[in-house]
């Protein structure tokens, strides 16, 4: 019996300027990450917000990078940045 591939269901999830300026240079280095933040397009509607579609598995890969920046800077407003980033990616891969 052929075996049946499933796609991954694909989840909309978006980022603010000042967090992409974090991510492109954070992803830069991990190519599975830098093809996610790169196909993110520019909100038709929204100045200033990139969306994308990705797996629940891209969106975890990308809350692991975003733990890890957070745990190494000590920049307030950095953190910031990040925690908003990680609420973001959390509404996406659950849903709400």
């Amino acid at each position: 019996m052929p075996r049946r591939w499933r796609r991954a269901r694909k989840v909309l999830w978006g980022f603010d300027e000042g967090q992409r300026a974090i991510l492109v240079p954070a992803a830069a280095q991990v190519p599975a990450l830098r093809a996610v933040v790169e196909r993110a397009q520019p909100h038709g509607e929204i100045a200033g917000l990139w969306v994308l579609r990705a797996t629940i598995e891209e969106l975890d890969s990308m809350y692991r990078l975003v733990e890890e920046l957070t745990d190494a800077t000590r920049s307030r407003r950095r953190i910031d940045i990040l925690d908003g980033l990680r609420m973001s990616l959390c509404t996406s891969m659950d849903g709400f």
